[in-house]
């Protein structure tokens, strides 16, 4: 009963959800419906009890189960935030336990060891690939510690996943400053994953790696992106902009997106693979409003890539406080599963409102993405603007072919390709389309000895299918 009284009082006063009034028209056979919102434009992300938490602490969102879950540093202690995605209402938060965001020191007469507190904790969450939920603090300099908690929602306790006492310790040549805001996690922390962080610093364009292999973290790895190559989203970037995001898709491959960048994908050696240079239309949407042109601009950080049945999508952030309209995510569909930019079709700016003015200094235009059968649940988070969840779905009478995505893992080692599982079928295609080989109940494959980008697609014993681009070099 106090569980339930508690709870209630939590939302005595906030404000009701409202509902998005914007008309999203069928695009592509699939249309786009608001179920609820908080917005400062709609009004009811304004007061204290509307907000998650006070200004500048709640800066990460992820989704778990259809809970949406932000990370924020209260006055009451570090807390993960609960919203039910089904409705929009804020449920009892998680209050991390007291020795999360700890670690064990000397102390400064170096006469004995210390309980010491990590600065600038619950900086930002994501959930592994088996629903793990983890948390990091904001890291600010080469010496500064940087920390990944796997969090118990059920108690708060916390398992530390990496405890990066220093990062110079292992780049003693590294450049003068590190600073992560933000981490990327691909796998299951538990066995096998990689952990991603990009630095902010304002000399560099970089991000780090930690491989997680049967439960044990490696030293982590420095991967410079190219920012020299001709023709890309990154060529002659001095940095990555303040509050950057790594994302990965798999083992190899991650987004990229700081204040002074599109989302880009980038493959483990730091070659830039993929960007709107491709498609730089792509920026503009023209086809939400007829007749209103809306452009992308750099500056919030989030990005999410989902599939309905057959069907590829990318959701992202598409305007920061300063554009039009302000704080709005941007949806496009691929044009087919090698997930090319030159193929994206834009299919809505939403909220076409946007979520409000408010300074976002950390970045935060974060997308989450859960899919349900033909239906994918969208849940958007705008710092200090507010947070909101939509569905897309074919429209009436509109099927799509349900094909189950397939788990195993493709890479490229040295100069076969790797598949973590024996698979009835695997193909390899150049990126125009022609195929190059296919071959059958294979684990692994020669790969092309011409350099260039590859799309491996397979379809594994149980009929599910995948496909995976590569970067031969």
């Amino acid at each position: 009963m106090l569980l339930i009284g508690s709870t209630l009082l939590t939302g005595l006063f906030a404000a009701a959800p409202q509902v998005d009034p914007a008309a999203y028209a069928t695009r592509l056979n699939y249309k786009l419906t608001s179920k609820w919102a908080y917005t400062n434009t709609l009004g009811n992300y304004n007061s204290s009890a509307d907000l998650l938490g006070a200004a500048n602490s709640t800066r990460g969102m992820t989704v778990k189960n259809g809970k949406m879950l932000f990370c924020t540093r209260n006055t009451t202690g570090n807390q993960i935030i609960v919203v039910d995605g089904a409705t929009g209402a804020k449920e009892a938060p998680i209050t991390l336990a007291s020795n999360v965001f700890t670690y064990l020191g000397r102390n400064k007469t170096n006469t004995a060891d210390s309980i010491w507190t990590t600065p600038l904790a619950c900086n930002d969450i994501h959930v592994d690939d088996a629903g793990n939920v983890l948390v990091c603090n904001l890291s600010t300099s080469n010496t500064a510690r940087f920390q990944v908690w796997k969090i118990d929602l059920t108690t708060g306790n916390g398992t530390v996943v990496i405890d990066q006492a220093s990062i110079i310790a292992d780049f003693p040549l590294s450049k003068t400053g590190t600073r992560f805001d933000a981490f990327g996690v691909w796998g299951d922390v538990n066995t096998n994953a990689v952990i991603m962080a990009a630095n902010a610093e304002a000399t560099v364009v970089e991000v780090y790696k930690w491989t997680i292999t049967n439960g044990v973290v490696g030293t982590p790895v420095l991967i410079e992106l190219d920012n020299t190559t001709a023709g890309t989203a990154l060529t002659g970037k001095a940095n990555l902009g303040s509050a950057p995001r790594v994302l990965p898709v798999d083992a190899n491959y991650f987004y990229v997106d700081g204040n002074s960048t599109y989302p880009t994908l980038v493959d483990g050696d730091g070659n830039v693979i993929d960007d709107f240079f491709k498609k730089k239309s792509a920026l503009t949407d023209s086809v939400s409003i007829a007749g209103t042109k809306w452009v992308m601009n750099e500056g919030h950080n989030g990005i999410k890539e989902f599939q309905i049945g057959s069907d590829y999508f990318v959701v992202m952030a598409a305007t920061n406080t300063a554009g039009v309209p302000k704080s709005t995510f941007r949806v496009f569909k691929f044009a087919d599963a090698n997930k090319a930019f030159s193929g994206l079709d834009c299919m809505w700016t939403f909220p076409q409102a946007g979520m409000g003015g408010a300074s976002n200094s950390y970045r935060t235009g974060m997308p989450a993405v859960e899919v349900n059968g033909n239906t994918a649940n969208i849940y958007v988070y705008t710092g200090e603007n507010g947070y909101a969840m939509y569905t897309i779905s074919p429209d009436n009478g509109v099927g799509v072919n349900k094909t189950e995505l397939s788990k195993v893992n493709i890479q490229l080692k040295g100069s076969k390709i790797i598949i973590s599982e024996e698979v009835k079928l695997a193909e390899i295609y150049s990126v125009s389309g022609q195929k190059i080989a296919t071959t059958t109940n294979v684990s692994e494959i020669n790969a092309p000895n011409a350099k260039g980008i590859y799309l491996v697609t397979i379809i594994d014993k149980n009929g599910a299918k995948k496909a995976q681009k590569i970067s031969v070099n």
